[in-house]
């Protein structure tokens, strides 16, 4: 039901920009790391094409950092930089 769900949805036959976008993102959450998978691929689920085209850039520059880093962030509640503040409010959101 997911599948037929994400191919009505995303329309693989006729890519466009948020269906690329979205199986980039989409690839790019599947970390290896259980804790950050479990948080990372129902966000993309289940917000990421609802984003705004800032947020969606901004969570794609987000996943370019290191696993530990996104740990500290998401998790344990770091020091997280000024430019993923929103989109980890976002993701911490979606995750309770």
């Amino acid at each position: 039901m997911s599948l037929l769900f994400s191919i009505v949805t995303l329309n693989y036959y006729n890519p466009t920009v948020d269906t690329n976008l979205y199986k980039k993102a989409y690839f790019l959450s599947r970390r290896g790391l259980n804790e950050l998978d479990q948080i990372l691929i129902p966000f993309v689920e289940n917000k990421f094409l609802d984003l705004k085209i800032q947020d969606k850039s901004s969570f794609l520059s987000l996943l370019e950092n290191e696993d530990v880093d996104l740990l500290e962030w998401i998790l344990y509640g770091k020091t997280v930089p000024k430019q993923y503040l929103d989109i980890l409010n976002k993701i911490v959101s979606n995750n309770k």
